[in-house]
């Protein structure tokens, strides 16, 4: 790797304005939207209460009405059609959660602050127990007051979450328009690779990477596929690289760097790859390159990463899926928040760290200060975030909450 370094920043700028590929859309059921990206903006069919209701268990009143014993004319229940109702002048309701509120009533007392009550009468106080007056509205939920017929409840480019499946639910949406997904390839370089399920020697390792790198992608709602192992040959690694064309994006882990047998970007190049970048001063995950392949209108982003588990994981992490998320139309590509150190670390020269650790309250705290090695995979799954630090600075920058641990 004889070729000068560039920044982290430059890294990732490299990787973000890569042109993005033409979208291909589908349309699903909702139930099948857990972690796909919507391909438009899907907006609120009809306002949000839709109607309005009762926040509480209690009775419902007109507002001149509190201080006296009045009748009670029915009981409401969640689900009751009251539009109809006429109730009489001096009267209340008895009313449950999330019923609608009759015609000619403003609030609901709970039953806890009532005064009395029974099934035929009732007596509501004019002040709660804190001293303030009921007024118009109290433990009601107005028509539309979370949300308007027409507004935006989902922009185009948003990663569905839980949350946003329940909202699009309640709206009574069915299906939805999404980007079809990425279909990202995983393979790993070295001889000594050996697949989980057999022995592996004392010569050999078992395939962690892979197995990681699908699985956060298939997190993060890729069509995430292992192709196998490159082994340590360069017309065997040209050979696999022809497939490579068959998938948006490839990453590969190991055999990137410079020893003898690594012939990765080699054989890229042979096949007519460009070659974006290869080394960033970042620690761990020097040697990590990326590249693009085009044949015949096909386009493929190959990522090179780093053999050491941990590096391969944490340069995944910070420079290849803030681009994925990008190729794949998301609008979402790298978070992060401004945090402080816990105690100084001893950082030499102006090489960028990725460090993992745990945050609270805006102070990172490094897992056992930063003392472990590019392999120690227990210090991924010992932590919540990992943070970019340069330098003997105090001020960083923490990303990557806990959704891969």
């Amino acid at each position: 790797m004889n070729q000068k370094l560039i920044t982290f920043v430059e890294a990732l700028q490299i990787g973000l304005n890569l042109p993005c590929p033409t979208h291909q859309t589908e349309r699903i059921k909702l139930e099948e939207g857990l972690g796909r990206i919507v391909s438009e903006d899907i907006v609120a069919l009809e306002d949000l209460p839709k109607a309005t209701h009762s926040a509480m268990d209690g009775f419902a009143f007109a507002l001149e009405d509190l201080g006296a014993c009045v009748g009670v004319a029915c009981v409401v229940y969640a689900g009751m059609d009251v539009s109809s109702l006429e109730l009489p002048k001096g009267a209340c309701v008895k009313i449950m959660t999330g019923a609608l509120l009759p015609k000619g009533l403003d609030l609901v007392v709970p039953f806890e602050e009532m005064l009395e009550f029974d099934d035929k009468h009732a007596q509501a106080p004019k002040h709660k127990p804190n001293q303030q007056a009921f007024k118009k509205g109290d433990n009601v939920r107005f028509q539309g007051e979370d949300l308007q017929k027409g507004a935006i409840l989902v922009k185009k480019g948003t990663r569905l979450h839980m949350g946003l499946l329940a909202l699009l639910a309640s709206q009574g949406v069915a299906v939805i328009p999404v980007f079809k997904r990425l279909k990202v390839g995983v393979v790993s370089s070295g001889d000594e690779i050996v697949p989980l399920g057999t022995k592996a020697l004392p010569h050999q390792i078992y395939d962690s990477n892979a197995l990681a790198l699908v699985a956060l992608l298939k997190d993060h709602g890729y069509e995430a596929q292992h192709l196998g192992k490159l082994g340590d040959d360069l017309e065997a690694q040209k050979h696999a690289i022809e497939g490579f064309l068959d998938y948006d994006v490839v990453l590969s882990s190991a055999g990137v760097s410079v020893g003898d047998k690594d012939y990765f970007k080699e054989a890229l190049a042979q096949m007519g790859a460009k070659i974006h970048y290869h080394g960033v001063n970042v620690k761990p995950g020097k040697p990590i390159m990326l590249a693009s392949l085009q044949k015949q209108g096909r386009s493929t982003l190959v990522f090179g990463l780093p053999g050491n588990p941990l590096s391969c994981l944490l340069t995944f992490l910070a420079l290849g899926l803030p681009v994925l998320e990008k190729q794949a139309g998301s609008l979402a590509t790298l978070s992060s928040v401004k945090a402080r150190l816990s105690e100084p670390l001893k950082l030499k020269g102006d090489r960028a760290h990725l460090i993992l650790g745990h945050l609270d309250q805006g102070i990172f705290t490094p897992y056992r200060n930063n003392r472990y090695s590019s392999g120690a995979l227990d210090a991924l799954g010992a932590c919540q975030t990992v943070a970019l630090v340069q330098g003997n600075t105090e001020e960083i920058e923490v990303f990557f909450y806990k959704r891969f641990l």
